[in-house]
């Protein structure tokens, strides 16, 4: 299990790193994540990357990261090449622009160029002007990033990583590329050094021009002939072309990143962090589309928060679990700091430790505090818009104080580095799982929103299962086996689009193996005999046979495999402001709880033969203006603070934060 917490250097003074690493590891953390802006290091083109303070004090990243080692903190890297991080053209320099460069800008369907905010104010002065971004596999800026994470090696990970061990993962990108990787497929690559890869990827996959005209019932003189889907849509498009260019936009992704790391030379794990799902009707059909960890050899799965307050908008509650159920990875970006720049709610503990808790029960195997210490060194070259402190609402606060948020955080951290492995090995109770074809999906993206699609057939699901209070998986049919598919009872399929072969025999398979099988929607195939399968117009979930909750509240469990033990966490809903009663029926065991805890609070418990051994309980939430004595009742055991406030009993020793200090 991975917990870390983000430190932005360049934002801040450098003589404030000491002490604020210091505060990082006083909340119990050993792992610290930073980017490493390409604009901030290098901002003139022939200027040599400046690593060492040498014109300018925050440049010195050699002395941040020795203060690191100093304290026995390990780092995670951030290189990018493009960073986000709220900084001037999202930290590319401005010297790879298109507008300022022989460079092409990486373009929509329609051929507009893909816009970032830019490095100078636009006529307003109260907004960036919008630049475009370099293609990716333009020839010029493939050789500047090349350099660029060239010098990242020479100077930062040959001292740090191979001699000193105190690197031990680099990020690659941001969220794709350009914090873009939730984006529809008609949104790139169209600019002539992408649609050269998508020649490229088709050659491949097809190896001989005949079998690519079978496949597309037509006659191509060359692989070049063969022209992407666009919007508006033609009748006339084959389509296996949209399934290929689906299948394409995942490969461009395990290509570029793999291109982007070549010159670091490093066996150190590369981490991808992918952001969430949009909320547009395409939105699920879109990220399924291209996020195919299964194809992405070398580089290890992540995701990143910023949907929005998951506590209090349903929507983003099932995208964000979605990311982490997609694939084992960390959560590698929750959102511990920003208030202000996105969401108020997010000025309480409360909300972060609800996220928190929701994607680690999810499948994280981790968490980022995202961003862990307030800054205020304002740089216009980083910057064109002050943002002091950033963000506005962290652990650590711009003069370097600790913050109720900064102790739940130390609670959470003990908690999971104590019990993180148990955690992780413990199974959630969850009996039935989604299972999706990549050809329906990369088909349904493209259609109207009155028609069929598989993503709608997935939302309405996902709200189900969570009102029916079941936990499930997520299976990708054309990848998985039938080991996979065994421990669910249950699943549930929607295929408006059709299903690949692989994916129809390994339902087959399921299905003699006494597998339930509820397809969803229309055209089932009719290799599945309608007597051995449920469908269903729209999906419709049994409630838990192991629970009952009385409460607007969302409970998960998971069960030791050798062990008697369990992890017990309930999350209160935003509008949940009364107790909570739960019965759990365990074979022949019953266990009665009870909880009052904050809006958006809740509790998080291990039970190991029948008794709570350490809980945490959120009972204040400043947010909402809710706060309540904490009380969590298990069977005859009760762990209640007289006074509203927050309450832990972790490894023997009892915490408490009360409402008037939070």
């Amino acid at each position: 299990m991975l917990l870390s917490v983000d430190y932005p250097y360049y934002r801040d003074h450098p003589t404030n790193w000491a002490d604020r690493l210091h505060q990082i590891k006083a909340m119990g953390m050993s792992v610290v994540t930073c980017y490493i802006p390409w604009r901030h290091h290098q901002p003139i083109a022939h200027m040599k990357p400046d690593f060492y303070g040498q014109t300018k004090p925050n440049r010195n990243v050699h002395h941040f990261l020795q203060l690191c080692h100093q304290l026995d903190l390990q780092v995670i890297i951030k290189p990018g090449p493009f960073v986000h991080a709220e900084l001037n053209y999202g930290g590319l320099p401005d010297w790879v622009c298109p507008l300022f460069a022989p460079i092409t800008s990486i373009r929509d369907h329609s051929g507009t160029p893909r816009l970032w905010n830019g490095a100078r104010l636009d006529e307003t002065s109260k907004s960036p002007e919008l630049w475009p971004l370099p293609a990716p596999f333009d020839p010029t800026f493939r050789k500047l990033v090349e350099q660029w994470m060239t010098a990242i090696r020479e100077h930062i990970l040959l001292p740090f990583a191979e001699s000193a061990g105190l690197i031990i993962a680099i990020q690659i990108g941001n969220e794709g590329f350009y914090s873009d990787g939730q984006a529809a497929p008609w949104a790139y690559d169209y600019s002539p050094s992408g649609l050269a890869q998508f020649t490229r990827f088709l050659a491949a996959k097809y190896r001989d021009l005949a079998a690519l005209c079978t496949a597309y019932q037509g006659n191509y003189v060359d692989w070049q002939a063969v022209t992407p889907p666009r919007l508006p849509l033609t009748e006339t498009t084959p389509h296996q072309l949209f399934i290929d260019w689906g299948e394409f936009q995942a490969w461009y992704i395990a290509e570029l990143f793999h291109m982007w790391a070549a010159p670091l030379q490093t066996t150190l794990p590369l981490l991808v962090n992918q952001n969430p799902p949009l909320a547009e009707p395409y939105g699920l059909d879109a990220w399924l589309t291209r996020v195919e960890p299964e194809r992405w050899s070398g580089l290890t799965y992540g995701f990143t928060n910023w949907v929005g307050d998951v506590s209090a908008n349903p929507s983003a509650f099932d995208r964000y679990a979605l990311v982490a159920r997609r694939y084992p990875g960390v959560n590698l970006e929750e959102n511990w700091g920003f208030a202000e720049l996105y969401d108020a709610a997010y000025s309480d503990a409360s909300t972060s430790f609800y996220q928190t808790l929701l994607v680690m029960n999810a499948g994280a195997l981790g968490f980022n505090v995202y961003t862990g210490v307030a800054t205020g060194a304002f740089d216009p070259q980083l910057t064109v818009l002050p943002q002091i402190p950033y963000p506005d609402h962290p652990p650590i606060t711009l003069e370097g104080h600790w913050t109720a948020k900064a102790e739940i955080v130390r609670w959470l951290v003990d908690f999971f580095h104590r019990y993180g492995d148990e955690f992780t090995t413990s199974h959630p109770l969850r009996d039935l799982a989604w299972g999706f074809s990549l050809q329906s999906v990369r088909l349904d993206v493209w259609k109207p929103d009155t028609a069929p699609r598989h993503g709608a057939y997935l939302a309405q699901f996902m709200r189900a299962a969570r009102q029916a209070h079941r936990d499930y998986g997520l299976i990708n049919l054309d990848a998985a086996t039938l080991a996979d598919l065994l421990p669910y009872r249950q699943l549930y399929v929607a295929a408006p689009s059709g299903l690949s072969e692989a994916a129809q025999q390994l339902l087959q398979d399921y299905l003699a193996h006494d597998g339930e099988l509820v397809w969803i929607g229309p055209n089932l195939p009719t290799v599945f005999p309608t007597t051995t399968v449920q469908s269903q117009t729209t999906p419709t979930v049994a409630p838990a046979a192991w629970l009952t909750v009385t409460g607007h509240a969302d409970v998960w469990l998971r069960t030791h495999p050798q062990r008697e033990l369990l992890f017990v966490t309930i999350l209160l809903a935003v509008d949940q402001t009364e107790p909570v009663q739960i019965q759990i029926r365990l074979g022949h065991t019953q266990y009665t709880a009870t909880v009052q805890a904050a809006p958006a609070g809740g509790v998080i418990a291990r039970v190991e033969h029948g008794r709570v051994t350490d809980v945490i309980i959120k009972g204040a939430n400043r947010f909402v203006r809710q706060s309540v004595a904490p009380r969590f009742t298990w069977n005859e055991q009760t762990f209640t603070l007289p006074i509203p406030g927050d309450l832990a009993y972790i490894g023997g020793q009892e915490y408490t934060l009360t409402a008037d200090i939070i």
